[in-house]
C-alpha cells in the first residue's frame, strides 16, 4: 500500500541545505499495541430465547496488533498525472495539445506530495488514508533535519470544498492540478496503515479551534444508515446532558474542537467518527488506564465496521457499541447471498432503529452516569 505526506506552515529547507537531486530513504518502526476487549449490545431479539425478546451481550476480545516497519521516501522527481477516472476526465487529457497542453508545475526544492490516489470530499478517507502518512511523514522529516518541514499536497483541480477546508485548517500548502508537478517528491509505504502513530501526530494546533463547547456529544446524521427513532434517541440523551450536531452541518475546525474537548460521546458509524482521533482528554494522564475518552458508536445491523475501536486505545479511552433491529432484508443480504457490499444500496443504506434499553446498558458498561 502506498500513502503519503503532507505539510505545515513551517518555511521550507533553503537550497543549500539540500542536494540539488534528492534521493533519501528513511525507516521508522510503529510499535504494536493491544486493543482492551469490549462488548456490543444488540436490538432484543428472540434468537435469544424463544418465549421472551432479549438484548444479546455480544463480547469483542482484545486484538493484537503487531508492530509496523514505515518507510518514507523522497526522491526528485515528477508525480504523475491524475489518473483520469471518468469519461469527462479522459476526453480532457485526450484534447488536441493545440487545447490541451499539460505542461510540468515546477516546485523545485519544495517537498510535495500526491494525495490525488483517494476520495477528497470524505472526511474520512481524508484523515485514515491521507492526513495520517502525511503528518507522519512531516514527522519524520523534521526529525532527521532537526527542524520543521513543510510539504505541499497535491489535490486535483477542481478539488472539494471539503478538501480546501481541511487543509487550509490544518495550514497545509496546497497544489490543485491534474498535471504532473516536479519537486521532492515524497512517498509513504507501509504494509498496513499506521494506527499507532495517530496519537501522537494529530496532537496538534489548527486554525479556528474554539476551547468552549460540549463535554457530552450526540453525533447523528441524516440519510444512508440514520436512525428510525432518532427523536427518541436524542430525548433520551438528552436528559444525561448530551447536546446532538450534525457534523454534516460543520466546518472542520468546528467539529475537531467539538471533538477535542468531549468526555463523552455517542455516535452513529459513520465519516464523522473520524475526527475521534483529534480528541485528546486522556494524553495527560497516560497512567490511568481508561481515563480518556468514552466512545460509544451505534451500528446499522447491515454495517458493522468497529474499525474506530483502537481510537479509545490511541485517546487512553474506553469504546463499546450499540447494534441495530436486524430485518429480514439484512439477514438474506449478508448472510444468505454473495453479492458484493455496497453501502449506497440497500439494505446497508437503509435507517435502522436502535433500542434505548441497550443504549442504556452500554453506557453503564463505559461507566457514564
Amino acid at each position: 500500500m502506498n500513502y503519503s505526506t503532507l505539510a505545515g506552515k513551517e518555511q521550507p529547507l533553503a537550497a543549500a541545505d539540500r542536494s540539488p537531486e534528492t534521493d533519501l530513504e528513511l525507516w521508522q518502526t510503529v510499535p504494536s499495541y493491544i486493543i482492551e476487549p469490549s462488548m456490543m449490545f444488540a436490538y432484543p431479539t428472540y434468537l435469544s430465547n424463544v418465549y421472551r425478546s432479549a438484548i444479546e451481550h455480544i463480547y469483542l476480545p482484545k486484538i493484537d496488533e503487531p508492530s509496523l516497519d514505515v518507510r518514507v521516501k523522497v526522491v526528485t522527481g515528477y508525480t504523475q498525472a491524475r489518473l483520469a477516472n471518468s469519461l469527462k476526465q479522459k476526453i480532457y487529457c485526450n484534447l488536441p495539445k493545440a487545447i490541451h497542453n499539460p505542461e510540468p508545475l515546477d516546485h523545485a526544492n519544495q517537498f510535495i506530495f500526491d494525495t490525488r490516489y483517494d476520495l477528497d470530499h470524505h472526511i474520512g478517507h481524508l484523515i485514515d488514508n491521507v492526513l495520517t502518512p502525511l503528518l507522519f511523514a512531516r514527522k519524520v522529516l523534521s526529525e532527521h533535519f532537526n527542524q520543521d518541514i513543510q510539504i505541499s499536497a497535491v489535490l486535483r483541480k477542481n478539488t472539494s470544498n471539503l478538501s480546501r477546508q481541511v487543509y487550509h485548517t490544518l495550514g497545509i500548502n496546497i497544489i490543485c492540478t491534474d498535471d504532473q508537478v516536479y519537486g521532492d517528491v515524497v512517498t509513504v509505504h507501509a504494509e498496513h496503515p499506521i494506527a499507532n502513530a495517530r496519537q501522537e501526530i494529530f496532537n496538534i494546533e489548527f486554525k479556528d479551534y474554539k476551547p468552549d463547547t460540549p463535554e457530552r456529544v450526540f453525533i447523528s446524521r441524516r440519510g444512508n444508515r440514520s436512525l428510525i427513532n432518532n427523536d427518541a434517541v436524542e430525548a433520551f440523551l438528552k436528559q444525561k446532558g448530551f447536546t446532538t450536531y450534525y457534523f454534516e452541518d460543520l466546518t472542520p475546525s468546528e467539529e475537531w474542537s467539538i471533538v477535542r474537548n468531549a468526555k463523552v460521546i455517542v455516535a452513529v458509524h459513520g465519516a464523522a467518527c473520524s475526527n475521534f482521533i483529534f480528541n485528546q482528554s486522556g494524553i495527560k494522564s497516560l497512567d490511568r488506564p481508561g481515563s480518556g475518552i468514552r466512545l460509544l458508536e451505534i451500528f446499522s445491523p447491515a454495517f458493522v465496521l468497529p474499525g474506530y475501536r483502537n481510537t479509545a486505545h490511541f485517546t487512553n479511552g474506553k469504546w463499546c457499541a450499540v447494534r441495530g433491529q436486524i430485518t429480514p432484508e439484512t439477514l438474506k443480504e449478508l448472510d444468505f447471498s454473495n453479492k458484493p457490499r455496497s453501502t449506497v444500496k440497500a439494505p446497508i443504506k437503509n435507517p435502522f432503529r436502535v433500542d434505548l434499553e441497550s443504549l442504556q446498558l452500554a453506557l453503564d458498561y463505559l461507566e457514564v452516569e
